[in-house]
């Protein structure tokens, strides 16, 4: 995930990313992930039954993501 991604996403008409977090045995876990992935969304679910967790394309925790160096940590896209 790098902030040009995240722009050439925003430039699309992606708003959010919906936020998938996995242990390295590729479970899903949100207390200690070792893999967050981000599912490019256009809008929010209006279902209830959808409700996760989104955060916004342009949000700050999410370039501040992109920019990490830390190598316990993965952040990625998930691209069709």
């Amino acid at each position: 995930m790098t902030i040009t991604l995240l722009e050439a996403l925003a430039k699309k008409g992606f708003q959010y990313v919906q936020v998938k977090g996995f242990t390295s045995d590729k479970h899903f876990d949100y207390v200690d992930p070792r893999i967050f992935i981000m599912v490019p969304m256009k809008e929010l679910p209006t279902d209830p039954l959808l409700k996760d967790i989104y955060e916004p394309i342009n949000s700050e925790l999410l370039r501040r993501w992109a920019m990490e160096k830390d190598e316990m940590t993965e952040f990625r896209i998930a691209m069709n």
